[in-house]
């Protein structure tokens, strides 16, 4: 390869049955006793853990908000008027802190989404406002505008409640619901001019009790939207003609899950690499615990994106091979090399890398290969491994990492 980035590696779309990594699930804060749901697409809840710090939201029905950040791995979830970031195993990142520029004490956010190729953090309000951060802790405001989505009173009470973004085509989507009937109608603008509405659709029919959306999360690579009335999760796969959005599909969970406290918002949690192979040492390289990784999500858009690897031999290089499609288990083993490749079709290499550490097997090395915002790219497959060629007194030797198979998303 000896690139960094795969804008040249427009592939065919690869078959849905490969399994690059672990599936996509959702994650969502949740109200009165905050923390974070993991909830696999196809309903089932996966586990929770508890938001230390965070403070419960106000008893209002539509306040609050979650977002992934694919370049640090964390999720940005607030109650409303407080704004913090936490892993996904709800390990404290940022805050919780007061979310800056709001425009009076009966503001509040409804919806957050994270804009990745931009690297940016957007909020909106319940009173309709569009508000832009920098993605950074702490969130530093850079500006906004007003969707004209204002609160309404009764006998139609609506206001704003959740976000989403797809980066690909340019959209904003925005739920807007009826709180009285319980109903919901999702605005769409256009990503350019983020508060210019030209299109709208009424959330389809669930034959489960599903109320108002109280979040949105948008998985762009596969053009799929999810929505939650905070128990339940609602997935529409759309359609896009160049003016007009089309819900082509659409699935509900089942009520069962809905004695559970209520979400706040929703996001989409990006599937984990998955690994083969282990590391191994040939010629004057010492057995070293080499182990490869990937430092933050493959979402097209994440200009930051890193393979690592540590507990390399150090005084080395090392060079990251990466090929077309999952790791091939039936990958070639060529002497000197002290175990099978496994990046075969192999597209090209990345690096070298110079390995330096404090002690023998101690060494460590991180390769930048930047993410395009290229939906083409979306839901191909490729694989990483780590080649690493030790010099020592006695002479050359080579080792091999373990390899990592990984999925280009869009989210």
């Amino acid at each position: 390869m000896k690139t960094t980035s795969l804008a040249p590696l427009v592939l065919p779309f690869l078959a849905a049955a490969v399994a690059a990594q672990s599936p996509t699930h959702l994650v969502g804060m949740t109200r009165t006793t905050p923390a974070l749901r993991h909830q696999a697409i196809t309903c089932p809840i996966l586990s929770q853990c508890a938001l230390a710090q965070m403070p419960p939201a106000p008893n209002l029905p539509f306040v609050g908000g979650t977002a992934w950040d694919p370049r640090r791995r964390g999720a940005w979830v607030t109650n409303g008027r407080m704004l913090a970031k936490y892993d996904a195993d709800c390990s404290l990142q940022c805050g919780p802190l007061p979310i800056p520029s709001l425009s009076s004490t009966t503001t509040y956010i409804t919806g957050l989404e994270v804009i990745d190729e931009h690297d940016s953090l957007w909020m909106i309000d319940n009173e309709g406002n569009l508000h832009f951060y920098s993605n950074t802790c702490p969130p530093v405001h850079q500006g906004g505008c007003q969707t004209v989505l204002v609160p309404t009173p009764a006998p139609v009470m609506r206001v704003t409640t959740g976000l989403a973004i797809d980066e690909g085509i340019g959209l904003v989507f925005v739920s807007y619901p009826d709180l009285l009937a319980g109903t919901t109608r999702i605005h769409v603008n256009d990503l350019s001019h983020p508060c210019v509405q030209f299109d709208a659709f009424d959330m389809p029919p669930c034959p489960t009790n599903f109320g108002f959306v109280t979040g949105l999360a948008c998985d762009w690579g596969k053009l799929m939207l999810y929505a939650t009335d905070g128990q339940t999760i609602v997935s529409m796969n759309y359609s896009w003609n160049g003016t007009h959005v089309t819900i082509v599909s659409w699935s509900c969970c089942p009520g069962t899950i809905a004695v559970l406290e209520r979400m706040i918002g929703l996001a989409v949690h990006p599937g984990r690499a998955t690994s083969l192979g282990t590391e191994c040492a040939g010629g004057t390289c010492p057995p070293c615990p080499m182990h490869h990784s990937l430092v933050n999500d493959p979402v097209l858009g994440n200009l930051d994106f890193k393979l690592h690897i540590d507990g390399a031999f150090g005084s080395s290089f090392s060079f990251c091979m990466v090929g077309d499609g999952p790791c091939n288990p039936t990958g070639p083993s060529v002497p000197p090399l002290c175990g099978p490749i496994y990046t075969v079709p192999f597209l090209g290499y990345l690096g070298p890398n110079l390995i330096n550490g404090p002690s023998v097997c101690g060494g460590s090395t991180t390769f930048d290969l930047p993410l395009p915002l290229t939906p083409a790219l979306a839901g191909n497959v490729y694989s990483s491994q780590i080649f690493e060629l030790c010099v020592t007194p006695a002479g050359l030797g080579i080792s091999l990492s373990n390899c990592l198979s990984w999925e280009l998303l869009g989210l």
